[in-house]
């Protein structure tokens, strides 16, 4: 069951993050550059980092209130032991100590002070930190960037990135054995993605490696270089450097486009810089989750499942019985019922094995008892 609830989790959020925006964009919204879809990430990205800050401060302010060492709470009520004259509570109080007991100094020892110190073992070792980090920050940027359908073409070749690096790590630097259901979610996967091809490829080069080659690259990047291990870690030492890309983004960008979009609707404001930003970071927090858990095949077939089904809320409705349109359906449906299966099929064995392990316990105690009754 538990399994099961994971998987519904999941897809709904990632629905959520992308028809939202294909409805806003479809009814509210006007094409702009690629550039304008950076310069949009980035802000969105900056908002998100506003808000975690204001919660931690929230958060740290509410547990030093609450803290009895600091603070003891006083009653409500008007009771008579509360009603002290203030002059007389702050009238210093004699103490009989004797002049012959010792001084007593209070002192920590080192080994008192809990204190979290790192160690690396070379120069090279903490370089390869700084350098891990910097990338998670980067690929961190760069999925708030790719996971969007603003231009049709980012998304497309992010899942295609996720593919690719799916392909490479069942084939290197381990070579591991192509199961059957393995190689026919490859097939499809590549079927879905070869037919929905975007129909629109940008012509400029600036254009070509904002929209083609970085969302491949980011893709890639959480199949191939991201540690399953200290992923969760990682991200939390992430926040300066992301916030240091948005900052570098937001002051190099032209903002006419991006300006005269949010000042159109109040809607759209709200959308663009609230719900949009909350979306994505929702989305992202699945995306490192399932990493964490080693479920990256999961995740890319989420991503081509949910590429696929915007690809025909877009387009698929004037295309009618077109048979690109037919085999989308069939395949991305195909898709869905094998995942599903292994949903339910990982759930059914948990499941078991807990029983298992019940059974087996429950004989052990029973075992147990009568050797002791033996005795």
């Amino acid at each position: 069951m538990r399994q099961s609830v994971l998987f519904g989790m999941r897809y709904t959020v990632f629905l959520l993050a992308i028809f939202a925006k294909v409805h806003f964009r479809e009814t509210l919204l006007e094409d702009y550059s690629a550039m304008t879809q950076i310069l949009l990430a980035s802000v969105q990205m900056a908002v998100m980092i506003v808000a975690l800050l204001i919660f931690r401060a929230c958060q740290f302010v509410v547990s030093e209130i609450t803290d009895s060492v600091n603070y003891v709470s006083m009653p409500d009520e008007d009771a008579t032991e509360w009603d002290v004259d203030l002059e007389e509570s702050l009238q210093p109080v004699p103490l009989n100590v004797p002049h012959d007991l010792p001084a007593i100094q209070q002192t920590i020892s080192p080994a008192q002070r809990q204190i979290e110190v790192v160690v690396f073992a070379s120069a090279d070792a903490l370089r390869a930190y700084v350098r891990k980090i910097h990338v998670t920050a980067l690929l961190v940027w760069g999925s708030f960037y790719s996971m969007d359908m603003s231009t049709y073409s980012t998304l497309y070749y992010f899942v295609e990135g996720l593919f690719g690096g799916w392909l490479l790590v069942m084939c290197f630097p381990n070579p591991r054995p192509f199961v059957s259901s393995s190689l026919m979610y490859g097939m499809l996967c590549l079927g879905v993605l070869v037919i929905n091809f975007p129909a629109v490829v940008p012509r400029d080069a600036s254009d070509i490696f904002a929209v083609c080659v970085m969302p491949v690259l980011f893709g890639a990047g959480w199949m191939l270089w991201v540690d399953t291990q200290t992923v969760l870690e990682d991200i939390k030492s992430v926040l300066v450097t992301c916030a240091l890309l948005c900052g570098l983004v937001v002051a190099m960008s032209d903002w006419t486009e991006l300006r005269e979009m949010l000042a159109s609707t109040r809607i759209v404001f709200v959308f663009l810089l609230v719900l949009e930003p909350l979306i994505k970071g929702m989305a992202l927090s699945v995306l490192v989750l399932s990493v964490h858990t080693q479920q990256k095949k999961s995740m890319m077939l989420l991503f081509v499942t949910v590429y696929a089904l915007a690809t025909l809320y877009v387009g698929g409705a004037g295309l009618g019985s077109h048979p690109l349109v037919v085999c989308t359906i069939s395949m991305t449906a195909i898709l869905c019922l094998m995942q599903v299966a292994a949903v339910v099929l990982a759930d059914w064995r948990s499941h078991g094995l807990e029983g298992h392990a019940t059974v087996e316990g429950h004989a052990t105690v029973v075992a147990g008892a009568k050797d002791l009754d033996q005795k």
